[in-house]
């Protein structure tokens, strides 16, 4: 299987007037076209400034990024227009990322005027309302506007804006987490069989490890601006080798009455992601952390076979 993305010590810096926020800080990893990666962690982790990073939201302080093979790190002009074609993001409120002064059928076709992907009046029409049957839009809805609708189809309207297009890669930041449980359920499968069908390749951002464990292949743990764990999604649940992901999983809730499971409580101080210093940036909450982890920072490695674990000491603890 191919390698579909790869980024490579990719880096985003923020100017504060403390110094320099290191919000994404030296990150490397791979996806295989027709494949998820999770990307989960807590709130200030990096994860969405992440996402922006690999469709060109945010500009890049440093590193690369390679997309079937070629690199797109600083693209011109005219080849960002033909990866906007290919590269969709999919955002986190429905409400807040589209313009509550379009109809819904204004506001998937937006993408198609902007980049003139239509032959004529009939074939953007033709367009919108296979998308919209696609992602379960009654026609009935194509005028209506998005505070007449409900959570569920307000996602939807933005999973058949970033659709329109017929993308091969999409970044998810958290599509969900907005949603009741029940609309949850209805908008993962939507984007599996979305995926199967089209054979799309996903980057799919969340906090929630339940919804990581069923929509993904390989997840990734960021901490901090760092990724801390990186494996299957298999290997991950059944044997984590990170502090911070262990204390993550414990915290999933157990459907059962019969059942109880260690719930680790992460104390200590979380350190400043402001010009941070050379050491293990999860240290301070660490109940293993040691002298070495105060004086050097840990690297990404791999402590078993395809799992890889940013900890001096995964595999004694």
């Amino acid at each position: 299987m191919s390698t579909f993305l790869e980024v490579s010590n990719l880096k985003k810096h923020f100017k504060t007037p403390k110094g320099l926020l290191h919000a994404v800080d030296g990150v490397n990893f791979k996806i295989d076209e027709g494949k998820t990666l999770g990307v989960v962690g807590e709130s200030g982790c990096g994860k969405s400034t992440l996402g922006r990073l690999i469709v060109h939201l945010h500009e890049i302080t440093d590193g690369k990024i390679f997309f079937e093979g070629r690199d797109i790190t600083n693209p011109p002009p005219k080849e960002m227009k033909i990866l906007r074609k290919k590269m969709q993001m999919i955002f986190q409120d429905p409400y807040s990322s589209i313009d509550p002064r379009m109809t819904v059928f204004e506001i998937i076709g937006e993408p198609l005027k902007i980049l003139n992907l239509y032959s004529n009046k009939e074939d953007y029409n033709k367009q919108i309302d296979q998308i919209m049957d696609i992602v379960g839009l009654a026609k009935r809805v194509r005028g209506a506007y998005p505070h007449e609708l409900d959570g569920g189809r307000r996602q939807r309207i933005g999973i058949a804006r970033a659709l329109v297009l017929n993308p091969q890669f999409i970044v998810c930041d958290e599509p969900v987490s907005a949603l009741d449980v029940s609309i949850q359920a209805q908008i993962l499968n939507l984007m599996q069989d979305l995926q199967r069908d089209r054979n799309l390749t996903y980057m799919f951002i969340t906090h929630d490890l339940s919804v990581v464990k069923h929509i993904s292949d390989n997840i990734a743990v960021m901490y901090l601006g760092l990724i801390v764990e990186f494996c299957e999604t298999k290997a991950l649940f059944k044997a984590p080798a990170h502090p911070y992901t262990r204390a993550l999983l414990s915290a999933i809730p157990i459907p059962s009455v019969h059942e109880r499971r260690k719930r680790i409580i992460l104390k200590g101080e979380i350190s400043s992601p402001i010009n941070p210093a050379e050491c293990c940036r999860f240290a301070g909450r660490c109940i293993y952390a040691k002298e070495r982890c105060q004086q050097e920072a840990p690297q990404l490695r791999e402590v078993t076979p395809g799992h890889f674990c940013a900890c001096h000491f995964a595999e004694e603890i």
